[in-house]
């Protein structure tokens, strides 16, 4: 069986209360430093007797972690269940389950990054996808280049991460079971020209645009990277490539004059260039699977990257099976963004409502079951253009707890109305532990009296 939030999950079996007296934990295939990837072993099984004794087996670590956090949904804050015995058996359905930030738009401090890993691991997400930079601000620091936080943060160094602030959200997510792939977005949505100026158009209209026809460019990337590969030691490196205006281009007479020359007729065709320039120069030698943001319009194009790569669709979801057949795997995000006052659609008076349009999309919808097996999952996104470290926990944790549902649990795991009751019961364990995550129906939790 799938248990992917609370106790409700549960099997029907004869009640008995009984407190946990004590819980021995095994691991097949552990290790002093387990690896944490797609091909991680998540799974685990809880069996609790009559007599209170309870028994975890684990293949690695992580999926001890994960059952620690069942068994503390079952338990809550008594130590007790009112159901044994219980045998759970459990697997997640996809390898990435993802929540991304966006430390760009409002600087959010370490240790509140640290406290969304945490609500993260309670719903068992296991990708951090991390929108460090943006046009706003470059927040994060580099022994190599150390300018672009000192002149991209909002203010140096208190909204700016240190390199060992960085490692410190790495290892702080590793314990968790959770990765962090950091994303600097290229050749636009970057803040590079503020630090790094030479790297940039510099005739044109757009002067954080990367300028695709400066060679400096992918040196300078790959150096860049080859520092950030050892902070961030994820298989996975998004660099972004979505929304370039093509008047950065046209705008500027270098650039306009080396596209002549060189016969790339519009910002397109220099778009893909960029992209091949990356894939020859830029990726080699990180040992790093590239994802990208892919959008309806195909940009950047799956044949100009790395073989491997991924696409996060993050449009319509209808774009999937495009992505899908010209060669790379995909993430879905497109109706899980955070920020959507109609998520997948779904279209509610009331706020508390609109977890549902999330929990009822299935990532395989219109997908054949061939192309289904390039879909690693699905990532929910929270923009931060109008959120920060004050609301981020009611506009966000509830409703990435119920794509976090849909990611886990078996597609026939799909009923709203049971949903509504497990996800209910989550959102006081959660507020029980200090997080501020939004109620979806009228109830009590002790929370709201202490």
């Amino acid at each position: 069986m799938k248990l992917a939030l609370a106790t409700l999950l549960l099997p029907a079996i004869a009640a008995h209360d009984v407190e946990i007296v004590e819980c021995k934990v095994s691991v097949s295939n552990g290790s002093d430093n387990p690896s944490l990837s797609y091909t991680t072993d998540e799974s685990y099984s809880i069996n609790i007797d009559e007599d209170g004794k309870c028994q975890i087996k684990a293949t690695t670590e992580f999926g001890v972690v994960h059952a620690l956090e069942s068994l503390s949904h079952l338990a809550g804050e008594t130590c007790s269940i009112s159901n044994a015995p219980v045998s759970i058996t459990d697997s997640p359905r996809f390898a990435y389950r993802g929540l991304m930030i966006d430390s760009a738009r409002h600087f959010l401090p370490v240790h509140f990054i640290e406290h969304i890993i945490d609500t993260m691991a309670a719903s068992k997400l296991n990708v951090l996808h991390w929108h460090i930079s943006d046009t706003e601000s470059f927040p994060s620091s580099s022994d190599l280049f150390p300018e672009l936080a000192e002149k991209g943060a909002y203010s140096y160094p208190d909204a700016s991460y240190s390199v060992q602030d960085l490692k410190g959200i790495v290892k702080y997510a590793y314990d968790r079971g959770i990765r962090v792939m950091p994303e600097w977005d290229v050749p636009g949505h970057g803040s590079w020209g503020k630090g790094k100026p030479e790297v940039t158009i510099l005739d044109g209209a757009c002067s954080n645009t990367l300028d695709p026809t400066n060679p400096e460019v992918y040196t300078f990337l790959h150096s860049f990277l080859t520092e950030m590969k050892d902070i961030f030691p994820d298989a996975n490196l998004f660099l972004g490539g979505d929304e370039v205006d093509t008047n950065c281009f046209d705008s500027s007479p270098t650039v306009s004059k080396w596209m002549s020359d060189n016969n790339i007729e519009d910002g397109v065709a220099l778009q893909s260039y960029f992209w091949q320039q990356v894939t020859a120069q830029v990726m080699p030698g990180l040992n790093k699977t590239l994802g990208v943001w892919m959008a309806d319009d195909g940009i950047p194009y799956p044949e100009d990257l790395p073989a491997g790569s991924f696409g996060n669709v993050w449009q319509s979801q209808s774009m999937m099976p495009t992505v899908i057949d010209r060669g790379a795997d995909v993430v879905l995000s497109g109706p899980w963004y955070l920020d959507q006052q109609k998520p997948g659609g779904f279209s509610s008076y009331a706020i508390q409502d609109l977890w549902q349009g999330m929990y009822k999309i299935e990532p395989y919808d219109g997908l054949t079951s061939s192309q289904q097996g390039s879909v690693l999952g699905g990532s929910a996104c929270m923009w931060a253009e109008g959120v920060n470290a004050l609301d981020f926990d009611a506009i966000a944790v509830t409703k990435a707890a119920a794509v976090a549902e849909r990611l886990w649990s078996d597609a026939s795991v799909k009923d709203v109305d049971d949903a509504q009751a497990r996800l209910m019961e989550h959102v006081c364990r959660l507020n029980m532990r200090g997080i501020a995550a939004e109620a979806i129906a009228q109830n009590f939790c002790l929370a709201d009296v202490l």
